[in-house]
Order: structure tokens, then C-alpha cells, then sequence
């Protein structure tokens, strides 16, 4: 899915991916409002009718 969203978009993958192809720290994805388990391989099913959101993860004190 996010493979689609960066041929669309290729600025976006330096912002979501970090040099290994994994999640960056500070960004979280969900999927039907659930969080991805897999951040490195980025492996979680993504059924054809689900919402994905794409959110900078906040973190500090």
C-alpha cells in the first residue's frame, strides 16, 4: 500500500521510511484504527477496504 502512496508521492517515502526501509521512529501507521505490529518489514495485511492512517507519532514529557 505504501508502495502505491510513494510512486504517487516520492517526497513522502524520506518522510515515512528510514534509510532500511523501516518505519521511522516518530511515525506510526494504522490500519482500521489498529496499530501496525510489523515497523521493520512493514508486513501487516492491508484488506482492500481499510482505512490507513499515516501519523507523526508524539513523544517527550
Amino acid at each position: 500500500m505504501l508502495d502505491n502512496v510513494f510512486r504517487e508521492n516520492p517526497a513522502a517515502r524520506s518522510y515515512i521510511l528510514d534509510d532500511q526501509a523501516a518505519l521511522r521512529k516518530h511515525v506510526t501507521v494504522f490500519i482500521d484504527r489498529v496499530m501496525i505490529r510489523d515497523r521493520l518489514k512493514l508486513s501487516d495485511p492491508v484488506p482492500g477496504s481499510a482505512t490507513v492512517y499515516v501519523m507523526q507519532a508524539l513523544s517527550g514529557g
